[in-house]
């Protein structure tokens, strides 16, 4: 019965993207050659939206978690609107930022500790700065999330290998993951490149945005209850998006380029730009990312303590931050 429920939200998502991308022309939501896209036709950009399709059919039958749908809605719509005018930074930031509150209202998800990060004995207690952090961090996610839009099937796989790692490490939102990774799953059958040049769709900021959002919830979640995984846990799980996009975000203002202006210095754009082929390059981002997901994981079983932990990942973030520096240096690619 779960496997039949399950393949209907995979269907829906998968008839939604092609069912949209025939629309997606009247709609304006078509992603043009050009500038620092690499590829060749105009692209539907409707895969966000039949992702929430399919995530809405899936929750509204589960009513734990039908408060956290108008959360991703306005991220969908927001981010939607964003694919077809291009809003200011400033509208996107505002947006993510009250889906965040959204969230510690309707869901009660907020970040209430960060562990012992500074010492074996004293655990950082946000207190009145639990809604401020909690707003913070869900718009680092999203953003991170949102920024690993780069090539075909990218972001959407990154999200399904950190769902998955949920599944196994054993989060309590198991129905919520089986659902988002079902609709996912109907999504990558159009944006993965597998016996085709290039992707028939893509997920757009509605995508990524929501995705994000979701990412952030599950892990906030999962870091606030006393048999989940440590805070400074949920930094493994999502390293290789979040490194990237703190790195990128601080490489651009010293190459004199604002830090929120679209190039081609992350991670995916250096090795296309080397000739490493897309699916090549997805193959390198997942197998790395999941080399951190597992290197966290052991951390948090070996107990290692969270200054630690603390310590080693923000090592692994110098020395990719100097990398993409070199790799990059005189605002000029190798």
């Amino acid at each position: 019965m779960l496997f039949l429920y399950l393949f209907c939200v995979f269907f829906l998502s998968a008839f939604s993207c092609w069912a949209l991308s025939r629309l997606a022309p009247k709609l304006k939501l078509l992603a043009l050659p050009g500038e620092h896209r690499a590829h060749e036709d105009p692209t539907p950009m409707v895969g966000g939206l039949a992702i929430y399709i399919a995530l809405t059919f899936g929750l509204l039958l589960d009513s734990g978690y039908k408060s956290f749908l108008p959360c991703l809605f306005l991220l969908c719509a927001v981010g939607a609107l964003d694919d077809r005018y291009a809003l200011p930074s400033v509208v996107r930031f505002i947006a993510q930022g009250l889906a965040a509150y959204l969230m510690i209202l309707l869901t009660g998800v907020s970040l209430l500790d960060l562990g012992y990060l500074f010492s074996f004995d004293n655990k950082v207690l946000l207190g009145s700065w639990s809604t401020p952090m909690t707003i913070f961090a869900v718009i680092g996610v999203i953003n991170a999330v949102n920024m690993s839009v780069g090539i075909d099937g990218l972001a959407g796989s990154l999200v399904f290998l950190v769902l998955t790692a949920f599944l196994l490490i054993g989060n309590p939102n198991q129905g919520l993951i089986l659902i988002s990774l079902a609709a996912i799953g109907g999504f990558l059958f159009w944006n993965l490149r597998l016996g085709r040049l290039s992707a028939h769709v893509f997920m757009g900021d509605a995508g990524s945005t929501m995705l994000g959002l979701l990412l952030a919830y599950l892990l906030i979640q999962h870091s606030q209850f006393t048999d989940g995984i440590w805070p400074v846990t949920a930094l493994w799980l999502l390293a290789l998006p979040l490194i990237d996009a703190v790195a990128v975000l601080l490489v651009r203002p010293l190459r004199g380029a604002s830090p929120f202006t679209a190039d081609r210095i992350h991670y995916h754009h250096q090795l296309i730009d080397r000739g490493v082929s897309v699916n090549g390059t997805l193959a390198i981002a997942l197998v790395l990312q999941g080399l951190l997901i597992a290197f966290g994981v052991f951390l948090l079983q070996m107990r290692v303590a969270d200054h630690i932990q603390l310590a080693i990942f923000l090592s692994v973030f110098v020395c990719y931050f100097v990398s993409l520096l070199w790799f990059t240096r005189g605002g000029k690619r190798l």
